[in-house]
């Protein structure tokens, strides 16, 4: 009996995404920080990103299914590492100037797996296109708060 791939790639971001946004959760600190005008209400958040990591889940399945080759993987899972510390990085240790920093490296390595992942599968790089928007937007907030609370 052989697993579909796609039933390893969905779950994954989903669940270890949400694993990790658990363990830095916005508390009492995060609600006393001066946020920018455009900053969404908290209850936006989860809805957006279990959308978007069931997009990339579909993403990196549609890309990465028959790609034997390591040097395909290395920089889709470093960028997953990239957005997973996130989290933790502002909420539990709440380090916002290198957490906005951290979200510029995970903007720059989306691009770079949109880029990649359009030669291996132009379906596959378009599922990304909300989530590079998505990152755009989480640089501007990181460094936002970041800069109205040094």
């Amino acid at each position: 009996m052989r697993i579909n791939p796609l039933v390893i790639f969905i779950p994954i971001p989903l669940l270890l995404g949400t694993l990790i946004g658990n363990i830095g959760r916005p508390d009492g600190w995060y609600k006393k920080l001066k946020k920018p005008p455009l900053n969404p209400p908290n209850y936006i958040f989860p809805i957006v990103w279990t959308i978007l990591y069931l997009m990339i889940g579909i993403s990196y399945f549609l890309a990465l299914k028959k790609v034997n080759d390591i040097k395909y993987w290395i920089l889709p899972i470093l960028h997953l590492l990239l957005n997973f510390s996130y989290s933790p990085m502002f909420f539990y240790f709440n380090e916002l100037l290198l957490s906005a920093i951290l979200t510029t490296f995970i903007l720059i390595t989306a691009i770079l797996v949109f880029i990649q992942f359009y030669k291996l599968n132009i379906y596959s790089s378009f599922l990304l296109f909300p989530y590079l928007f998505w990152v755009s937007y989480a640089n501007y907030l990181s460094y936002s708060i970041y800069f109205l609370n040094k």
